[in-house]
């Protein structure tokens, strides 16, 4: 498995100039540390998303934020649940975690827009003149938003994830200043707010689309409705491609990849394998082994937060089923369509309850 080995196959951020690493968040950040620093900032991340923390951040943070949004139209009878729910509910979670203005839609807003910009640019291969120009002004605005946070909360005592970076991160990782801090929040808010959007609007569209499964889900709450979670994340994925380098000549599926050439790895494809998956492209709930696939990632570079994104999605799932009796897809709105380019979901998401 080519991810599986930083060896031979490295990550595109290995290469990468100081300016474009800028534009990423910098070089702190989990998604852009290479050599013996990767190790070191990972048991930062996954202390901070461990699977321990979650019934914590279930009860503090998931549950008031995905019920601040739904309060917002449980009384219209209607709802667009993608730019009402699917959109902000990740962003919202990981700014409330992080003791920002999880509430302050203007914020909130600010925040999505420059992710967009960012995340086209890197799924372009960081590459594209007008694409570049956008995601630098972009980060800039992204740092001009955080970095007052990050110094205000440089004593480490509060409870919020930035405290507690600075706090505790000297102990995994080493000294770091207020840069780091701030390519720390950057990266894992770049991450939440954008990729498990996806997923979790997939999985809000399998669920209407599919009066069989919803009927399934909606009987079992757990372990049907997580198994439509993994197969949504498995089928529809959110990132459809990862890149590496190959760091040496070498050899794979009878084609010969030249030293420095990049590769363009379809999780997608891989996730839709014939030869991995009996129909591959049906959702089977009962399948054996549900989570088995690369939404998340494999090998040193699997996603550390991953039991967030999956708690808010099975928790988002629980609250629409429990609270919007009768949910279903809006016949006279526009239908939902499979849209986006290195990352991609389901949307509209028009509905009735």
């Amino acid at each position: 498995m080519i991810e599986s080995d930083e060896g031979t196959y490295r990550i595109v951020p290995a290469d990468l100039p100081d300016w474009m690493i800028a534009i990423r968040g910098g070089r702190a950040g989990l998604s852009t540390q290479v050599g013996e620093g990767h190790p070191r900032m990972r048991r930062v991340y996954l202390k901070l998303f461990g699977a321990a923390a979650m019934p914590q951040y279930r009860d503090e943070h998931v549950l008031p934020v995905i019920n601040y949004n739904i309060d917002r139209f449980a009384d219209s009878g209607r709802a667009e649940l993608f730019s009402q729910l699917a959109e902000v509910i990740p962003i919202r979670v990981i700014f409330s975690l992080c003791g920002l203005p999880w509430k302050d839609d203007a914020f909130v807003e600010r925040m999505l827009a420059a992710n967009k910009d960012i995340i086209a640019w890197i799924g372009m291969g960081h590459s594209g003149d007008e694409l570049t120009r956008k995601a630098k002004i972009a980060s800039d605005e992204t740092s001009r938003m955080l970095f007052p946070y990050v110094l205000d909360r440089r004593d480490g005592r509060g409870n919020d994830l930035i405290s507690r970076v600075w706090a505790r991160a000297a102990d995994d990782y080493g000294e770091i200043g207020a840069d780091d801090v701030l390519a720390i929040a950057k990266d894992v808010i770049g991450a939440a707010g954008h990729t498990t959007m996806h997923g979790l609007a997939n999985s809000i569209y399998l669920f209407l689309s599919d009066s069989a499964l919803r009927e399934g889900v909606t009987t079992d709450q757990e372990g049907a409705l997580n198994a439509l979670v993994e197969e949504a994340l498995r089928t529809l994925g959110s990132p459809q491609w990862r890149f590496r380098k190959a760091n040496r000549e070498v050899s794979l599926g009878g084609v010969t990849i030249k030293k420095d050439d990049s590769i363009c790895l379809l999780h997608a494809a891989a996730n839709r394998d014939p030869e991995h998956y009996t129909c591959p492209h049906a959702v089977d709930l009962n399948r054996k082994r549900v989570n088995d696939h690369l939404a998340f990632n494999v090998g040193p570079r699997v996603c550390a937060g991953m039991p967030l994104a999956r708690l808010e999605i099975r928790e988002c799932l629980k609250l629409l089923i429990n609270r919007l009796p009768n949910l279903r897809l809006d016949p006279s709105e526009e239908p939902p369509r499979f849209l986006g380019f290195s990352h991609r979901s389901f949307s509209p998401l028009h509905v009735l309850f």
